[in-house]
């Protein structure tokens, strides 16, 4: 028969957890970080080839207060980015397809 070892839980102390402030970072550059620098959006907008609407994402936004359109809080910013990414892409290719020089037979 197998012996169990028995499990000893420390207690914490109090009064030093309660000294210790955590103060989160917002420079951190993770999709997290809400509100996000201007820098990390410009970065995160230039690997992705579209730096012209960085600056319209982050205004945008700050106006909203970081929150979606629902008026819930924005949990990463990054999902927003790529979206309006994706929504700006896909508006670009509307307006080519609208012009008159466009032409399907290639």
């Amino acid at each position: 028969m197998k012996r169990k070892a028995r499990r000893i839980v420390p207690v914490p102390n109090q009064s030093s957890r309660s000294s210790l402030k955590i103060v989160p970072r917002n420079d951190d550059g993770l999709g997290t970080s809400i509100p996000p620098s201007l820098a990390n959006i410009e970065i995160y907008f230039d690997q992705k080839g579209v730096m012209e609407v960085a600056r319209d994402f982050y205004e945008e936004h700050e106006l909203r207060a970081w929150k979606n359109a629902t008026g819930y809080p924005i949990n990463n910013w990054k999902v927003c980015a790529a979206e309006w990414i994706y929504n700006y892409r896909q508006e670009t290719k509307r307006k080519f397809r609208m012009s008159p020089f466009y032409c399907e037979s290639s």
